[in-house]
């Protein structure tokens, strides 16, 4: 059956904090019922010095959902790896996966923003440094024995219920960040259709002798989803919300990076809705193009995007469980009884 997600950034064109409170409360909510409605994942992801309220900490919001949760996976992707203290990041991620039955999986990514490493006080240009020292720290600390960490012998408790260790991945659209994936033998993610740069890695893994383990964005690009009975009507009353996160998340991509949510150089509505990467669909609509692509397909809906009221962020999510996954589910079972 597709797979099915919410995905939330709490970023507000205008971050009031009473009105950030409610939005950070509706996705708990929201993440607690789509929990009982079989919805399958909440994609966060990492961003600082926004201005916008642009999730900062998608671990500690993470693990609030999985106390929140019995079922539901939280997908970080990605956290900046190199702006967090190892130690830290190795204590608070064993903490959340004690706490989350090991339902988290991380992405750690370099990101793109020079502000981001200097209000961290962080180096941007020796990021991939940093990243192997993380990498080096973390899956050392999780194995709970001790080892070297600026000249202290120190150990790391609890350990994560999670063996080896949490579920991590390394992500990028860099050769370089393949080269990573297959040092550290951790799965890579892709954030884009780049088949060239999967067949790289598969190369280097079979050249180590390794199983390639590889998440890549499929060839169609699926994009963020808002669900609505009528998406004329939506785009002409609601399309200023999708077009302040695209404009603005746009603006930061490097010219170098590619990653399937950027959409540079939009300027209005039109230019949003055309790009194909905010999507506003009816519920058949959804159920025609997941049919079609099969059991691999997926879709992530951004439900509470630039702002999005909250009534119309809740429409969204009922059509996505209360119509979409229960035709699914329907299918489904008609052709697991079909004879063959």
């Amino acid at each position: 059956m597709p797979r099915t997600g919410l995905r939330f950034t709490f970023a507000l064109p205008d971050p009031d904090p009473v009105q950030q409170s409610q939005v950070f409360r509706t996705a708990i909510e929201m993440a607690r019922f789509a929990d009982t409605k079989g919805v399958d994942l909440i994609s966060l992801d990492e961003h600082h010095a926004s201005g916008y309220g642009w999730s900062s900490n998608p671990i500690l919001t993470g693990g609030m959902i999985l106390a929140a949760t019995e079922h539901i996976r939280v997908g970080v992707s990605a956290a900046l790896g190199p702006l967090w203290d190892p130690i830290r990041l190795a204590e608070d991620l064993a903490v959340v996966d004690q706490v989350g039955g090991g339902r988290m999986t991380v992405t750690l990514g370099l990101g793109y923003r020079p502000i981001e490493y200097a209000a961290m006080g962080k180096d941007y240009h020796r990021r991939g440094e940093l990243m192997d020292q993380l990498l080096d720290t973390l899956l050392k600390a999780w194995t709970g024995e001790p080892f070297e960490y600026h000249g202290a012998t120190v150990a790391i408790t609890p350990r994560p219920l999670t063996r080896p260790h949490p579920s991590l991945m390394i992500g990028g659209s860099a050769k370089a960040t393949a080269r990573r994936a297959v040092r550290t033998r951790l799965p890579l993610q892709i954030p884009d259709y780049l088949p060239e740069l999967k067949a790289f890695y598969e190369n280097l893994c079979r050249d180590e002798g390794i199983e390639p383990r590889v998440h890549m964005v499929a060839e169609h690009r699926p994009g963020m989803v808002v669900l609505h009975e009528d998406p004329d009507r939506a785009w002409a009353e609601l399309g200023t919300h999708l077009m302040w996160e695209a404009v603005e998340y746009g603006a930061w991509a490097a010219g170098d990076m590619k990653s399937v949510m950027h959409v540079p150089g939009v300027a209005d509505i039109d230019e949003v809705r055309a790009s194909g990467r905010y999507r506003v669909l009816t519920p058949d609509q959804l159920i025609d193009e997941l049919t079609t692509q099969g059991d691999d397909a997926s879709v992530t809906l951004h439900p509470l995007v630039g702002g999005m009221p909250i009534d119309e962020a809740w429409k969204s999510v009922h059509l996505l469980t209360d119509v979409v996954i229960p035709a699914l589910s329907t299918m489904r079972s008609t052709a697991a009884r079909s004879p063959q």
